[in-house]
């Protein structure tokens, strides 16, 4: 009995070691590793998860620093969001005992964070503790300043400064600035000054909202916000006169420093404007370059070459002591302020044609270029609105007349693609002069203002407005006969058409991205082998399916003025700016190209040409006149545009004007007219 007894008990002894035992295995197995915890802090740095990364700390180190857990958050989130922290990459080994003592390790390791400022690699030692807790053991992190940043000791703060750079200036031909530093009246509110008690500054409210011309609301509203003081200037609006009447109580006006645009409407089109970044342009900034605060071209050569024009940012990132003393530099790097863009247009010339154009009310564009050197002089929409005021902020009213105005003051039309009508039969002669088909004496017998090829065309006739019964070449320019030049491109058949006129710098934007120039077009893609005869024939006067834009009708007939050369427009005296621009390009020979300006010339001279009334001018022009009638169906009224080319044969300028809505108004003679003024002053 006694020896069942000891054999029990020696399989209890045995059964209760190996449980024991077992048991610390298993603990050993399943206890956290320094490296987990390192993972941990790794992930949490680097998703900016500072309430997680809080909890990896020792209670010891936390209490010391003086911590509590929001302003752990809070600090972490002020440095790292003000040095723009968008990523960051750890580098890290093994944590290693620290002299053979298995509960502290240390970890060497480095990160290398992406700033506004660039990379910033530093090098780290981080220590970890193994500590007790509700699931047994856990290693923690001591924390120290010098996880923030190596160079940081306690009562260290990181001090980021923004430089800005300069935006870049444009300028005209001249120097004369286009888009440019200026300043601004803004008129504001001391909220402690408009009156002793409440009356009196509900009085001294109404008093300031009536001068001003301001909704009371609004300025309720701005003196609401969560900032305002008794003795802190609340901006409200800008003015341009800098003057306070003394009965308004608590008025106070500031110079506020903003880009200013010399020819306001004049060159709203091709210059734009800039805003204030939005939180949309935000959520499209990729590069992470902007912020609330920063200006962002949004319309025109602003808009289009607004990396060249805002420059870099630089910035300085540095270590401060709890005095503010500089204690290191982090990194630095100067502001580079953007280029100065220099343009091949003329102020005088812009601001012009800008008065001619807008005249009446009426909505159209004016291209005018150096036909030798592919200078463009102006480019005008009209009607426009105030880059200025979209500065400084338009009121209600101003918006919703911008809003409301069917001419639609923001659609540039220099850049806007048109049927170019009866302008384009110059171009007609010059395939058919070049294709052998049209010769100036060729004699077409047209009966009537109507003609069909044959029953094929059903109910279809093309139409003209003068009834000669004998035309030639040089009587269907300078009367514009849309019958003579359809039958002339039929006989040269479409792909000799073609041929023709697609030389003339169809297919191209002449490399103006900066104007998001689209190429002009003789037709849809669908149809671009033009097999219909109706098309055919309608193209060569410029209607049908064809597309093009002022800048590209204006260096279409360049060729008629440099004897065969077809001159791509330019923009930018800086050539390097200009390096898509196509090369020039001899497209006709000077036989036909002579020929066609003789014609051209006799469109003016001509007692019964369509643009005779420029014969009075002081010097000799030629020019090509049309209107564009567009319709929704056949037989129906549509609206009608009327265009002008006219040039100087002596090469000093090309003129492309459309009118819309020309209907009732003498179509393209309306745009004669308009222009007159302006051409009789010119030279």
């Amino acid at each position: 009995m006694k020896t069942k007894h000891i054999i029990i008990y020696g399989l209890l002894s045995f059964l209760i070691a190996s449980g024991l035992g077992l048991y610390v295995y298993m603990q050993s197995r399943f206890q956290e590793q320094p490296d987990t915890t390192v993972q941990k802090y790794i992930n949490t740095l680097q998703t900016k998860n500072y309430d997680e990364m809080y909890n990896l700390m020792t209670p010891e180190s936390l209490q010391q620093s003086g911590m509590t857990k929001e302003q752990f958050v809070q600090k972490y989130q002020a440095i790292f969001d003000g040095m723009n922290v968008s990523s960051i990459e750890v580098n890290a080994g093994l944590p290693a005992p620290v002299a053979d003592n298995k509960q502290q390790y240390t970890l060497n390791y480095s990160a290398q964070m992406n700033t506004f400022l660039g990379n910033i690699d530093k090098k780290y030692q981080m220590k970890l503790v193994q500590q007790d807790s509700d699931h047994g053991k856990t290693w923690r992190i001591e924390w120290q300043p010098a996880l923030i940043l190596p160079e940081m000791t306690q009562g260290d703060k990181v001090k980021v400064q923004i430089l800005h750079p300069e935006r870049g200036e444009i300028v005209d031909k001249d120097g004369y600035p286009l888009a440019t530093k200026g300043t601004i009246y803004e008129w504001g509110i001391v909220p402690g000054k408009l009156g002793a008690d409440d009356a009196s500054k509900a009085a001294s409210l109404t008093a300031i909202s009536e001068y001003y011309n301001v909704p009371e609301e609004q300025i309720q509203k701005a003196l609401k916000q969560s900032w305002v003081k008794d003795d802190y200037f609340v901006p409200i609006a800008t003015t341009t006169d800098p003057t306070i009447p003394t009965e308004l109580n608590g008025v106070s006006m500031q110079t506020k420093e903003v880009r200013n645009y010399p020819l306001g409407t004049a060159a709203a089109h091709l210059i734009g404007y800039v805003r204030q970044a939005t939180a949309e342009d935000l959520e499209k900034d990729t590069e992470g370059y902007y912020s609330a605060q920063d200006w962002i071209g949004k319309a025109g050569l602003e808009q289009s070459m607004e990396k060249q024009l805002r420059g870099t940012k630089g910035g300085r990132i540095e270590i401060v002591d709890k005095t503010g003393k500089s204690k290191s530099i982090i990194a630095e790097h100067k502001a580079v302020d953007g280029e100065k863009i220099t343009l091949t247009i003329s102020s005088s010339v812009q601001r012009e044609l800008y008065t001619t154009m807008s005249g009446n009310q009426d909505a159209g564009s004016a291209v005018m270029m150096n036909p030798t050197n592919g200078k463009l002089l102006a480019l005008v929409s009209t009607p426009a609105y105030d880059p200025n005021k979209m500065v400084t902020g338009l009121s209600q009213a101003e918006w919703d007349a911008y809003s409301n105005d069917p001419n639609l003051p923001f659609t540039n039309r220099f850049t806007n693609r048109y049927a170019p009508g009866s302008v384009f039969k110059a171009i007609t002669a010059a395939a058919g002069l070049t294709e052998k088909v049209t010769t100036p004496d060729k004699v077409h017998t047209i009966q009537g203002l109507q003609w069909r090829k044959d029953n094929s065309w059903g109910g279809y006739y093309v139409a003209r407005v003068k009834d000669v019964l004998h035309v030639n070449m040089n009587d269907a320019l300078i009367y514009s006969d849309n019958i003579y030049f359809a039958q002339e491109a039929l006989e040269m058949g479409k792909a000799k058409f073609i041929e023709g006129i697609q030389k003339f710098g169809f297919g191209s934007n002449f490399g103006l991205d900066a104007l998001y120039l689209k190429p002009s077009q003789y037709a849809n893609k669908d149809h671009s082998t033009l097999d219909s005869e109706v098309l055919l024939a309608d193209t060569a006067y410029g209607q049908g399916e064809m597309l093009m834009s002022p800048i590209h009708l204006a260096a279409s007939f360049t060729p008629f003025i440099t004897e065969g050369k077809l001159i791509s427009p330019i923009l930018f005296e800086d050539q390097a700016q200009n390096k898509k621009t196509p090369a020039n390009t001899n497209i006709i020979t000077a036989d036909v190209a002579n020929t066609v300006k003789s014609a051209l010339l006799q469109v003016v001279e001509n007692s019964g040409g369509t643009a005779h009334a420029l014969a009075d001018l002081p010097y000799q022009v030629a020019a090509k006149t049309g209107t564009a009638e567009l319709k929704l169906a056949k037989g129906e009224s549509g609206q009608e545009n009327g265009f002008v080319i006219t040039f100087d044969p002596n090469a000093s300028f090309v003129l492309a004007a459309v009118v819309e809505k020309v209907n009732g108004r003498g179509g393209s003679h309306y745009v004669v007219n308009k222009l007159h003024p302006f051409l009789q002053q010119y030279k």
